[in-house]
């Protein structure tokens, strides 16, 4: 079994300390001018370099250290994923970039047109991340209203809409929340590949959805025997779409590693006493409530509301799985913490339950892509093979009237 590494672009600020702190690149915080000491954290738009710039270092780092793509997540305070992709893709030679976004910000034919557009300029290097939302609150202040359940039958009718558009200049199309008449692709836009599809999201409309259209369906890290069972839900859930061998699977998980164990500790432990000293972990509490996602096996045994405080070797839930990043709300929660032969033990781990796509980062970003590029990812060199889509060019059939 294959196995490609992909990395991440902070685009809501960098994380050497924690979200909001001074010392942190990128403008992402509550001080003045002249308040901060961060690279790039007192800055002007359209004076000298910007946050782009640093995105720029980071993007050019993970592909020089052996990355194939960079994740960006699509948050409604950070930079917007299509506009930094379109901005780097002239800055890098092969580097992927997996742009996340939502059905509601795009027509699927605008989206099309404009995945069509990138793939020719890049060289078919645009990977989608087709997200939900996992908080109602953060839905309706973006300004949609479409009740959960419902944006994922959205999200399928958009997948069934895109994939059609794709594959058929003359593509018609009756649903609830799409029409097409006779529309698609034509001319030299037609030539370009579909982005690989990457999906997330555990309730029960997001595995639906993923086992329908995904390529790649991504989680979050939990213990191996908890991801061990999603798979096989989804995978079970692919095969009455003819589509149970077609799908794969990515995890996101951080990495905090050094020479010994001892060292990559000390540093987890240096994030948990900064967060314990600031309040973090009750503002992290404050922001879990607004989440309507479904929430981990092991977010459910830390109450954070317990008044006794906690220890950061606590949080490990599997040998080097430590969850306090989630505790004190440093998403997406777990890292691997360990010596470099821990955290290719634990990878090789993962991998041998049926993860394909491993998504790695470290903070700050830049130079853990060095540090993961030199003592994590060579020792995969001989399974090293990019995401792809097992039967290149198969379509799912579609219904003529949406259904």
């Amino acid at each position: 079994m294959s196995i490609d590494f992909f990395s991440r672009l902070p685009l809501h600020g960098e994380t050497k300390h924690l979200p909001g702190d001074s010392r942190n690149r990128g403008d992402w915080h509550g001080f003045g001018p002249g308040q901060t000491t961060g690279a790039l954290s007192d800055i002007t738009p359209g004076e000298g370099f910007g946050y782009i710039d640093y995105l720029s270092q980071v993007a050019k780092a993970t592909e020089l250290n052996g990355f194939g793509g960079v994740l960006m997540v699509n948050g409604a305070t950070g930079e917007e994923p299509w506009t930094v992709c379109s901005l780097l893709a002239r800055e890098t030679r092969k580097l992927r970039f997996v742009t996340a976004f939502q059905p509601y910000h795009f027509s699927p034919y605008a989206a099309v047109q404009m995945a069509a557009t990138y793939q020719r300029a890049s060289g078919n290097r645009l990977v989608w991340n087709i997200i939900n939302g996992g908080s109602e609150v953060v839905q309706k202040q973006v300004g949609d209203f479409v009740p959960h359940d419902d944006r994922y039958l959205r999200a399928t009718e958009f997948m069934d809409v895109v994939r059609g558009y794709w594959n058929n200049p003359d593509f018609h199309y009756h649903g609830k929340y799409y029409q097409a008449e006779g529309g698609g692709l034509k001319g030299p836009l037609a030539k370009a590949e579909l982005p690989l599809i990457c999906t997330a999201g555990s309730s029960e409309p997001a595995r639906e959805f993923g086992a329908k259209h995904a390529d790649y369906y991504l989680m979050r890290a939990e213990r191996p025997h908890e991801v061990a069972e999603l798979i096989a839900d989804v995978r079970r859930r692919a095969r009455a779409y003819g589509r149970e061998d077609a799908i794969r699977f990515g995890l996101s998980i951080d990495v905090i590693t050094r020479e010994t164990d001892e060292e990559a500790r000390a540093e987890a432990k240096r994030f948990f006493d900064e967060a314990e000293a600031r309040g973090a972990t009750k503002a992290a509490a404050a922001h879990a409530g607004l989440r309507s996602a479904r929430k981990l096996g092991y977010e459910t045994e830390f109450r954070r509301e317990e008044p006794a405080q906690r220890q950061y070797d606590e949080f490990f839930i599997h040998p080097n799985v430590w969850a306090g990043f989630g505790y004190i709300g440093i998403p997406p929660g777990c890292a691997l913490v360990g010596s470099y032969t821990d955290v290719v033990a634990r990878i090789r781990e993962y991998h041998a339950i049926g993860i394909d796509l491993f998504f790695l980062a470290g903070y700050p970003h830049l130079e853990e892509a060095y540090r993961i590029g030199e003592h994590i990812l060579p020792h995969f060199r001989a399974e090293r093979a990019a995401a792809s889509r097992p039967e290149a060019g198969a379509a799912l059939p579609l219904a003529a009237n949406g259904g």
